[in-house]
């Protein structure tokens, strides 16, 4: 059910938090050529500059990685993402491809494939991606005693979600660093709920959207940013004419700040609120973790509003090697509904959750440097009240 919170991270952040393990080495690598004994320098020659052309075109790295989550379990999959020039454009960003899998213990698995795209000297941005998810977890609901219509309890109720989606986003400046344009979701699943007496309920869960997105981009890089600010907003209608069962709107705002500290150090500052109204269904609901907040993985924080805040101190401490630390704040707001909710975190009745702190750690490494853009890889570790995550990512959380 919880798709969304999926799509956003590949879309927005290149990868979902997960946890890595292994050493990775670039797949394409400067290659060495024995100069002695060739029998035909010239011809040698030119292969080793198809070979430097090919590298400049297209900087390729495949990453297997290593999972656990406490929702999912353990698990392995592989990221693979591919740096290039869409075009001629010399102040474009580089754009990118990536492709991503991962089986979990818990029968959870996904596939996905998306691509951003920076065109015309990064006067238009394109964002594709499609995927097919199965996935398991859990949410924390009351239920009512069907004869007194009374609330007998709270329970962990596990749900799996099935099926395929495609999303896709295409933006124009429309005057100095200043993007606006046209974006839609549309996916296709099925949800299975395990109800407290072990029965099961199968229900269709169908969503399309059109959204409006607009940035505002003043980040001196897409990838590894040092210095700059990035706004970026998203206003989503879910129509009933377009074959949802509900109708409601998806606003979702993130204001990301860069400060350079000194020689290798920034401070790297968040805001992000996601806020749904309307007849909004559990589905579509938001739940605090992933990118905001780190530290929390089981869902139980989730409601019609989340509002998180973090700051993340990144120093390259040594040539390709760097740190992260990282700590931050949420909150979560539902409608008042009788009785409790999950667990301790609301009152009885109440509106909004205690305070969510989360505070963690992790360990990066360069994987590319390509016309001046670096991409890093790495692993933090974070907890939350009474939770705590393991994350693998390829760039950075923000």
């Amino acid at each position: 059910m919880k798709r969304t919170v999926l799509l956003i991270s590949f879309l927005f952040y290149a990868s979902s938090g997960f946890s890595f393990s292994k050493n990775v080495k670039p797949f394409l690598c400067k290659k060495t050529i024995e100069v002695s004994l060739l029998a035909n320098v010239l011809d040698t020659v030119k292969d080793s500059d198809s070979v430097k052309k090919k590298e400049k075109k297209f900087a390729f790295m495949p990453i297997p990685t290593l999972t656990y989550d406490r929702s999912q379990g353990a698990g392995a999959g592989a990221i693979a993402m591919g740096l290039f020039k869409a075009d001629n454009s010399k102040k474009a960003p580089l754009s990118r491809v990536m492709a991503v899998g991962n089986y979990a213990t818990n029968d959870s698995y996904y596939m996905m494939l998306g691509t951003r795209l920076y065109l015309m000297e990064d006067n238009w941005r394109i964002i594709t991606a499609v995927g097919y998810i199965n996935y398991n977890f859990q949410a924390f609901q009351d239920f009512e005693d069907g004869g007194t219509g009374g609330v007998i309890g709270v329970y962990e109720t596990p749900y799996t979600t099935k099926g395929g989606l495609i999303a896709f986003a295409l933006q124009r400046r429309v005057f100095e660093n200043f993007y606006l344009g046209l974006g839609g979701f549309m996916m296709r699943s099925d949800v299975t709920i395990t109800l407290p007496d072990g029965s099961e309920v199968v229900e269709p869960n169908d969503t399309n959207s059109l959204s409006i997105p607009i940035s505002y981009d003043t980040r001196n890089s897409i990838y590894n940013p040092s210095e700059g600010i990035f706004i970026d907003g998203r206003f989503s209608m879910v129509p009933e004419w377009l074959d949802n069962d509900n109708d409601f709107i998806k606003t979702m705002l993130y204001v990301n700040h860069y400060k350079k500290l000194g020689d290798h150090k920034i401070l790297a500052s968040r805001f992000a609120m996601k806020a749904n109204f309307g007849d909004v269904p559990f589905a579509s609901q938001d739940y605090i973790g992933q990118t905001d907040l780190r530290g929390y993985t089981q869902g139980e924080y989730r409601g019609n509003q989340t509002y998180t805040v973090q700051s993340e101190f990144r120093n390259n401490f040594y040539k390709k090697w760097g740190y992260v630390g990282f700590a931050g704040l949420g909150i979560a707001y539902r409608k008042s509904e009788e009785g409790a909710a999950s667990g301790d975190w609301y009152d009885s009745g109440a509106s909004w959750s205690k305070p969510l702190p989360s505070i963690g750690a992790g360990i990066r490494y360069q994987v590319i440097e390509k016309a001046g853009q670096k991409v890093n890889a790495g692993i933090d570790i974070a907890a939350g009240r009474g939770d705590w995550g393991f994350y693998f990512r390829i760039t950075e959380a923000f």
